[in-house]
C-alpha cells in the first residue's frame, strides 16, 4: 500500500478551526448533544461563498421540516425504528420536492437526537434549532475566507500563452521546409489546461455573490477556440511539400504572431499583414505542377485560419482583471 504525499490546504483547516469554534460556543450555551454542531459545521464547509451560502439556506429550511415532521412522529407515533423509517420515508420527497434534498444528510444528524430523546419538548426543539445555527453559521462564517485564484488563473495563462507562442513559432519555421516535422506541445495537453483553467475561472466566480461572469473564463474560451484552428492549421502545413515566396510571406506573419501572442493590441496590425499578403497572392505565378497546386491551396485555407484567429483575439480584446 502506497502512501500519498497530502498537504494540508485551506478548506481543512477551516473545517478543523470551524469544528473547535463549533464545540467551544455550543458547550459555553450549554447545548445538549453539543457535539453534533462540529458535524453541521463538516457537513456544510464548501469550495466557494455561493455554494455556502446556498447549502446554509437549503440545510437550515430542510432541518428545521425535519424538526417539525420528527416532534409529530415521535410525539404521536413513539420513538420506534419503524416510525423513524416511515417518518424517513416521508421526509425525504418532501425535501426532494421543494429542492432542499442537499440538507437531507444534514437533517438526519437532527432526526437521530429526536429520536433518541426520552420526550420532545420546546426545551429540546430550541436546543436543535441552536445547534443549526451554531453549526450553519460557523460553517457560513468559515466560508466568508475564500483564497482569491487570480494567482493559479495568471500560472494557467502564462502556460496556455507559452504554448501557443511555441506551436505560432514551429508553425512559421514548418511553412519553410517542405520536409518539416513539426514538434510543437501536445494539443491534448494545451486542451486539457485550458479546460482545468476554464473550471478554476467558474469557480472564482461563484466567490462573488455580485458577479456573475469571470473575464479570465471568456479569455480561457477564446483560446479554446484558437486552439481548434491552431489544430486545424498543423494539418494544413503538414500537408504542403512545396514551399516558395508566398510561404515565406505567410511564415513571417506566424512569427509576428508568436511574438505577440502576450500582447494586447496586436491583431490589427497582423489582420492588416494578413490582407497585404492575400492581395499579394493574387498577383503570383500560376503554379506548374500538382506539387506547388496542393500547397498553395492549402496556403490559401491556412490564411483563413490565421484570418479567424486572429479576429477571434480582436472580439475578446483584453483581458480585465
Amino acid at each position: 500500500m502506497q502512501i500519498k504525499p497530502y498537504r494540508i490546504g485551506y478548506r481543512t483547516l477551516k473545517t478543523a478551526l470551524g469544528m473547535t469554534l463549533a464545540v467551544i460556543l455550543s458547550q459555553l450555551i450549554g447545548l445538549e448533544n453539543y457535539a453534533s454542531s462540529a458535524i453541521l459545521v463538516v457537513l456544510c464547509i464548501k469550495d466557494t461563498r455561493v455554494k455556502s451560502f446556498e447549502a446554509a439556506i437549503y440545510r437550515f429550511i430542510a432541518c428545521f421540516i425535519a424538526i417539525m415532521c420528527a416532534s409529530l412522529f415521535f410525539t404521536y407515533l413513539g420513538s420506534t425504528p419503524l416510525v423513524l423509517g416511515l417518518m424517513v420515508l416521508l421526509f425525504i420527497p418532501i425535501t426532494v420536492m421543494i429542492g432542499v434534498q442537499e440538507g437531507i444528510v444534514t437533517s438526519c444528524v437532527i432526526i437521530l437526537h429526536l429520536f433518541l430523546a426520552e420526550s420532545i419538548d420546546l426545551h429540546l426543539i430550541i436546543n436543535e434549532i441552536l445547534l443549526l445555527i451554531i453549526g450553519i453559521g460557523i460553517a457560513l462564517i468559515m466560508n466568508m475566507f475564500m483564497p482569491s485564484l487570480d494567482h493559479k488563473l495568471n500560472q494557467y495563462k502564462r502556460k496556455i500563452e507559452d504554448d501557443f507562442i511555441l506551436i505560432t513559432y514551429v508553425f512559421s519555421k514548418g511553412l519553410m521546409d517542405p520536409n518539416k516535422q513539426l514538434n510543437i506541445p501536445s494539443f491534448e495537453k494545451v486542451s486539457q489546461n485550458i479546460k482545468q483553467a476554464k473550471s478554476l475561472a467558474f469557480r472564482e466566480v461563484k466567490n462573488h455573490f455580485v458577479r456573475n461572469e469571470n473575464s479570465y473564463y471568456h479569455y480561457f474560451d477564446m483560446r479554446e477556440e484558437q486552439l481548434t484552428l491552431l489544430k486545424r492549421m498543423k494539418k494544413l502545413i503538414e500537408s504542403m511539400q512545396h514551399s516558395q515566396h508566398a510561404h515565406f510571406l505567410c511564415s513571417q506573419l506566424l512569427f509576428d504572431v508568436s511574438q505577440n501572442v502576450q500582447s494586447k493590441d496586436y491583431t490589427l496590425m497582423r489582420l492588416h499583414s494578413l490582407y497585404e499578403i492575400k492581395i499579394k497572392l493574387q498577383s503570383i505565378e500560376l503554379p506548374k505542377t500538382q506539387e506547388e497546386l496542393e500547397s498553395i491551396a492549402a496556403l490559401f485555407q491556412l490564411l483563413n485560419e490565421v484570418e479567424e484567429y486572429l479576429r477571434i483575439k480582436s472580439q475578446f480584446g483584453s483581458l480585465k482583471k
